[in-house]
């Protein structure tokens, strides 16, 4: 034990020296490097954290709230959704509950006579604010009132501009606030509504939508008590599965399903590809750091030549020559790997203020501290080993070869 504690002293002694004498410049480039590398490792994937939060906030801020509930098999729509909603209201850890009806309609622009078809969506107002955030994100105009008749509420991307050209999806080509726009139900009828609020959730699905009152639906439709959708808001998103169980103990027989469950199907082939892209990124960055490890121990080494064969001659054990090198590299990559997480937070602090427009809204990046310490352990091991090669072969030289450089 006390040869091998020696051992490790004398390989110590032996890297501090080397990195001491050693060339500055050449330290600083080889941590440079590897910091970038460590940067490359794992911005995709802090983008990629990014994206997923928020869309999944702006599923349960607009969509889908924790649960959804919807109607059974084989059935167009819930049932008796007045009172199953007073029911749900009373079940703890419950904050909001609102029922929606949808219908398709064709919305036309009285003024430029452009039209979209869509589906409508009907709400309580009251109980909509205690579940989603569109009160929230009103640009222009107000948010509906529970007893609005002839009132209705459009996302900006539905709303438009007149120049087509700066739209991003078909609108009705520059709505404003006080417009009069027509709207044709499936059962027939035609009615002419005032656009009281136009709003901006900056998600693209969201914002080409529509809203009436579900007093105005009903008068309409004759779809009283009944439900296309109820959405339920708990204490948080994490706690939806338990909430959805907790709704189905208290005896609902409809369709009851997390936001997680309702919305995973969308976003899951973009995310699979972007971190098919992430992991391609690993890969080659692993290749570099190994690379540039391997080519600066080696020079290093090759420089050393007669010294290695001086340390030999005078009985240091080659495994404590190769410790000190593997020293040597550690350290190196251990301030590489420090300045790079230095970085990586630099670089989410600029996006946190300069914030990436996407078409789901502004990303804030988001670092995953466990992706972070897999990139460490890849790149520590990627490391030791290219320098242990290169280590190795040398001090397998003969003692007379070695000195003679």
């Amino acid at each position: 034990m006390e040869n091998n504690h020696g051992g490790y002293g004398v390989s110590l002694y032996l890297a501090v020296r080397a990195i001491r004498r050693g060339n500055r410049s050449t330290l600083a480039l080889t941590i440079l490097i590897i910091a970038l590398v460590m940067v490359l490792m794992n911005f995709l994937g802090m983008i990629i954290s990014g994206v997923v939060t928020l869309y999944n906030d702006q599923m349960i801020d607009y969509q889908y709230g924790h649960v959804a509930i919807e109607p059974r098999d084989k059935e167009i729509v819930i049932t008796d959704a007045d009172a199953l909603v007073k029911r749900l209201k009373q079940i703890p850890g419950i904050s909001g509950v609102s029922a929606h009806t949808s219908t398709a309609v064709t919305i036309t622009n009285i003024r430029n006579g452009k039209f979209q078809s869509k589906s409508l969506t009907a709400f309580n107002p009251e109980d909509e604010q205690s579940v989603t955030k569109y009160p929230m994100v009103i640009t222009d105009g107000d948010y509906l009132s529970k007893g609005d008749t002839g009132q209705i509420l459009i996302g900006t991307l539905l709303a438009g501009n007149e120049d087509e050209s700066q739209d991003k999806l078909p609108s009705l080509g520059g709505v404003k606030v006080g417009d009069r726009v027509e709207v044709a139900y499936s059962n027939g009828v035609v009615k002419t509504y005032r656009v009281k609020g136009i709003y901006e959730s900056l998600g693209a699905l969201i914002d080409s939508s529509a809203f009436v009152t579900r007093n105005e639906m009903d008068s309409i439709m004759h779809s009283e008590d009944t439900a296309t959708e109820i959405l339920v808001r708990g204490a948080s998103a994490d706690e939806a599965p338990a909430l959805k169980y907790t709704i189905m103990s208290y005896g609902v027989e409809d369709k009851v399903k997390t936001w997680n469950e309702k919305g995973k199907g969308i976003l899951g082939d973009a995310i699979s590809s972007l971190n098919l892209v992430k992991n391609i990124m690993t890969f080659v960055s692993l290749i570099v750091a190994s690379v540039v490890v391997f080519i600066v121990t080696y020079i290093n080494i090759i420089n050393r030549k007669k010294q290695i064969g001086i340390l030999k001659a005078i009985g240091i054990r080659k495994q404590i020559i190769v410790g000190s090198y593997l020293i040597q590299v550690l350290f190196q990559c251990t301030c590489g790997i420090v300045t790079g997480i230095l970085m990586l937070n630099g670089i989410r602090f600029i996006l946190t203020i300069q914030k990436i427009r996407f078409p789901m809204g502004n990303l804030t990046p988001e670092i995953e501290y466990g992706s972070v310490l897999v990139s460490i352990i890849l790149l520590c091991l990627v490391s030791l080993l290219s320098a242990y090669v290169p280590a190795r072969q040398v001090t397998n030289e003969e003692i007379l070869d070695a000195m003679r450089g």
